[in-house]
């Protein structure tokens, strides 16, 4: 979940990389199923979430909403 939040303004892979402290083979492979599942896009040089992405964590936020 932490590349889909961080990307919900777009943002390049070196940024990716160093925000999240992922290596270059690692983070290449986390963009590429995120994209192969919709919830990313590359868009103009940046990673950018999708409307699917941001359902992912809206859900997701509610799931831990009611486990509180």
């Amino acid at each position: 979940m932490g590349i889909i939040r961080f990307c919900e303004t777009p943002k390049d892979k070196g940024r990716i990389m160093n925000k999240l402290g992922l290596n270059d083979v690692t983070t290449e492979s986390y963009l590429t199923i995120l994209m192969a599942q919709s919830m990313l896009v590359h868009y103009n040089g940046k990673y950018v979430v999708t409307q699917k992405g941001q359902g992912y964590l809206s859900s997701s936020a509610r799931t831990k909403k009611i486990k509180s």
